[in-house]
């Protein structure tokens, strides 16, 4: 679906410039935040909420690219072709990722104080995140600077506002299979950052950025992760059983297999940039089409 593999067996992604340009501007990553608001509402019981899809492509377009402003120095050296991109674009983006999180805000406004208070978790987050907000006694003067903060900051930002904007439009109270879908996200989110950070590891480590991988190296992060996976993909699959709804258990398994495929084929995949953030990026986007297409063969006649 991705790639294809040419005659030295070396795999490459289908229409290269188009796929860095929906990659680079991080439209790729937001349509898989609309893909998280499906799979959301599927393990909530609730129907699909496009407004709350629409403000997670606004707000992830937004946070990615302005996110790219402040991580120029990482990016200088582990993305170099990424980074070229944005500096040659980055006016372009820059505007655009604004007037998107105004947008975002706007819309989720209307919808009431709790949707906008959620809707602006990412932004917050990332403020506090990426800007050198804390003065020097504090030893750091970013909270990315903080050992393991990073992975953990960047997953809550990202499970929160699909987990609880479907029931905020919805006017409904959170409950068990919000909090199953919150811990889901945070779990598949963590390990996608935390592979990212395998791969990022000399730039963090230049940039005094104290991942994962920087203390423990490569290897030691990897097993963390399968083991993270196994234990904490175990309690979720354990606390789905309980929800009613069809798929609810498969949906899950499948996040959580998925997930330990491409940390156990890191290696490989790794050294093909673009397909690795197509795989692993594409988490939640193959994930909501696994559930559409199951849904699809329940109902049909």
């Amino acid at each position: 679906m991705f790639a294809s593999i040419n005659r030295a067996g070396a795999i490459r992604p289908f229409c290269p410039a188009v796929t860095r340009f929906i990659v680079y501007t991080s439209l790729y990553l937001s349509i898989a935040g609309a893909a998280m608001v499906y799979i959301s509402c599927f393990l909530q019981g609730l129907a699909f909420d496009p407004v709350a899809a629409a403000l997670l492509v606004l707000v992830t377009f937004a946070v990615y690219n302005l996110n790219r402003r402040t991580d120029e120095d990482e990016d200088a050296i582990n993305h170099t072709e990424r980074y070229a991109f944005t500096k040659k674009h980055g006016l372009i983006l820059f505007r655009s990722a604004a007037c998107a999180y105004a947008v975002a805000l706007g819309l989720s406004a209307l919808w009431g104080p709790a949707s906008l208070i959620v809707t602006a978790v990412p932004l917050v987050a990332g403020i506090v995140y990426s800007v050198p907000l804390f003065p020097a006694r504090f030893g750091f003067k970013r909270l990315k600077e903080v050992p393991l903060m990073k992975s953990m900051v960047v997953a809550f930002s990202w499970a929160v506002p699909p987990a609880l904007l479907p029931i905020c439009h919805a006017a409904l109270p959170a409950g068990a299979a919000t909090g199953i879908v919150g811990a889901f996200f945070f779990l598949l989110v963590f390990t996608n950052t935390v592979v990212f950070d395998i791969r990022d590891v000399e730039g963090d480590a230049v940039s005094g950025v104290r991942t994962i991988p920087t203390i423990f190296g490569a290897g030691g992060a990897l097993l963390l992760l399968t083991g993270l996976n196994a234990g904490f993909g175990a309690a979720l699959l354990l606390a789905g059983r309980t929800l009613p709804g069809p798929c609810i258990t498969p949906a899950l398994a499948a996040g959580v297999v998925y997930a330990q495929g491409y940390i156990l084929c890191f290696r490989r995949l790794v050294r093909e940039t673009l397909l690795f953030e197509l795989l692993t990026d594409g988490q939640f986007i193959v994930l909501a089409g696994i559930l559409s297409l199951s849904l699809s063969s329940l109902v049909a006649p």
